[in-house]
């Protein structure tokens, strides 16, 4: 009976180391939320380098003050420029929000829709109150490109 009973009490316990090894949170390095997302973006600063047919472009500390994203609630989103003054929607889309990257799926109307082949995904280095960075990589047969965007909340 005893060793029965030492057993039930090994199983028990190895069970339980299980179950508690299992109820760790996935998310704990996460960044950003859909919430803190939502609103107008606009640039600050970025960083880029362009590989193209193996010659390197680079340019850090640019001003990207006449750029933004507008995020909205439903999941779309605008990318608007200033120009003489003005803010004009560039190109629109929808966006999706996953473990620290944002999925920009723009629209072309002319093009069949949106472009879910190819979607522009970012990646969220930091967020804090209103300043965001994140970071783009793309790389293609001739093509290879990196950019880094400081952004602050404009609402």
């Amino acid at each position: 009976m005893k060793t029965l009973r030492k057993a039930a009490t090994c199983i028990a316990v190895l069970l339980l180391s299980f179950s508690i090894y299992s109820c760790g949170d996935d998310d704990d390095d996460a960044i950003g939320s859909v919430n803190e997302l939502i609103g107008i973006w606009e640039g600050v600063s970025e960083d880029e380098w362009v590989v193209e047919n193996g010659e390197r472009d680079e340019t850090t500390g640019e001003d990207i003050s006449n750029e933004r994203y507008e995020l909205k609630a439903d999941m779309t989103f605008n990318t608007l420029w200033k120009s003489n003054g003005t803010w004009n929607i560039s190109e629109t889309g929808k966006w999706e929000f996953s473990k620290n990257t944002v999925k920009l799926i723009y629209y072309y109307p002319n093009d069949g829709g949106y472009d879910e082949e190819e979607p522009d995904i970012w990646k969220i280095l930091e967020i804090s109150g209103s300043t965001m960075v994140w970071e783009y990589y793309s790389k293609e047969p001739g093509l290879e490109l990196y950019t880094k965007q400081t952004l602050r909340k404009v609402n």
